[in-house]
């Protein structure tokens, strides 16, 4: 079953955020952060369930190449992206 994911304005702007920093340092590199990220939403949206849950409602996934995290719910056919969080900076964002 094919999941809608919706991305909140916070996610919106943690990626915009990353990916202009990522721009500045290169843009080949920028794009393949893109990419990834692109590539773990569309599996969230075809698999949710198979990511951990990190808090009653919350679920996490990892990016492989980049040092990041994606944080969602999940609401029957609907998955709502709260945060796209650097590891770094998990530990002040309050799900873990």
């Amino acid at each position: 079953m094919k999941h809608r994911v919706i991305l909140s304005p916070d996610a919106k702007a943690d990626f915009r955020s990353a990916l202009q920093w990522y721009q500045r340092i290169d843009p080949d590199v920028a794009s393949e952060f893109s990419r990834e990220a692109l590539h773990i939403l569309h599996r969230i949206e075809q698999f949710p369930y198979s990511f951990p849950l990190r808090t009653n409602s919350i679920r996490q996934a990892v990016l492989m190449r980049f040092p990041f995290y994606i944080y969602f719910s999940l609401n029957i056919d609907v998955v709502s992206v709260i945060a796209i969080v650097h590891q770094r900076r998990a530990d002040i964002f309050q799900l873990v």
